[in-house]
């Protein structure tokens, strides 16, 4: 699997911006984020976490939507390590944002990930989380 992730980020840079239609649509930041969701299935969750964080940088503002949508990958997966701190700080960034810009489908999963903040209730920053989702 690391071969073959490593493999696509050569390819993906040897193309530049000659690569064919089918995917033309991946940029760097798209590249990293879901090298680092696989890596998160594959429990590499240091490098993981480091590959979705430059892959938010990368974004330029105009996808907005898409770091929504990356923030709440980052919540996910920081709930799956029993880190809720850090999802909550995740979400929130992405449910304010998504409320800022208009942006549905990240609210929508953000309010997928609230039953998980559940068990956590007393931790720093999801009593926040749970009150802004309410509103």
């Amino acid at each position: 699997m690391l071969r073959a992730l490593s493999a696509a980020e050569k390819h993906l840079g040897d193309a530049g911006t000659d690569r064919p239609g089918w995917c033309a649509w991946v940029s760097e930041a798209d590249l990293a984020v879901d090298s680092g969701q696989a890596l998160l299935d594959l429990g590499d969750t240091g490098r993981a976490h480091q590959l979705i964080t430059d892959g938010e940088r990368l974004l330029p503002t105009a996808r907005d939507k898409t770091r929504g949508v990356f923030l709440t990958y980052r919540s996910a997966s920081y709930l799956d390590l029993k880190e809720p701190e850090p999802a909550a700080a995740a979400a929130t960034q992405s449910l304010l944002l998504a409320r800022r810009i208009g942006a549905p489908r990240c609210v929508s999963l953000v309010d997928d990930l609230l039953p998980r903040f559940q068990p956590y209730a007393h931790a720093q920053g999801v009593p926040e989380l749970l009150q802004l989702a309410a509103a």
